[in-house]
């Protein structure tokens, strides 16, 4: 088990995903229990097959949470802000992944074109289902490898090994190694600057409706 340490535990969130998106999914599920086996934390934005992202309001207690559900009004304006927001990024993102990576048909071999597959997700409390409290954005996997520069000939420094639809093993090309973000497939930073410019106006609606509320970023932003 110590084995798996040393070799997974400085790992990044880029790596974890390049594997994720390579290796056959049962060998990369057995990874991913050696890893929490051996104690080492595994992105939570790998075990899903796109990525979905989402910014969490952080409230001091239920008890907090149940004294503003009563103030119907003021859930309903902070609830159409919230929606107007997560409608006005998600068409920005779009908008970002149109201009960054154009659709060729005959490049993307029938796959969805990027900005087609993003969407903003509103969730509700679970317990009074009156209160917005996370906004989230979901995206093809391929999102992820065109922020990092990854794709056939342009592998991270892993390497895996996968079955493909013919059920044949196959492998990275040791030529591949090292060269995500290189050549003509450079890393684009298309997510990560579209939610740092908006962030502000969601924190300031945040506080403007309770100022102990704050924005839990965590697992947000992709790896730079």
């Amino acid at each position: 088990m110590e084995n798996d340490r040393v070799s997974l535990e400085d790992l990044t969130q880029g790596q974890w995903l390049e594997l994720r998106y390579q290796m056959e999914p049962r060998n990369f599920k057995r990874l991913v229990e050696r890893a929490r086996n051996a104690g080492i934390d595994v992105p939570a934005c790998v075990g899903v097959k796109n990525y979905a992202p989402k910014i969490k309001f952080s409230t001091l207690s239920e008890t907090a949470r149940y004294v503003r559900s009563q103030d119907i009004e003021a859930v309903k304006t902070f609830n159409r802000r919230c929606e107007n927001w997560s409608i006005f990024v998600t068409a920005e993102l779009r908008s970002q992944a149109r201009m960054s990576f154009p659709h060729n048909p005959k490049r993307s071999k029938g796959a969805t074109p990027l900005s087609e597959s993003i969407n903003g997700n509103v969730r509700y409390d679970k317990k009074y289902k009156v209160e917005v409290r996370s906004l989230g954005f979901s995206f093809a996997r391929h999102g992820v490898m065109l922020h990092y520069g990854a794709s056939s000939g342009h592998g991270g420094y892993i390497g895996s090994k996968w079955r493909d639809r013919f059920g044949n093993i196959r492998t990275t090309n040791p030529a591949s190694f090292g060269k995500m973000g290189q050549g003509n497939r450079k890393a684009v930073h298309w997510f990560n600057p579209v939610l740092r410019k908006h962030l502000p106006t969601l924190a300031d609606i945040a506080a403007e409706y309770c100022m102990d509320m704050s924005l839990n970023l965590a697992g947000l932003f992709l790896e730079e």
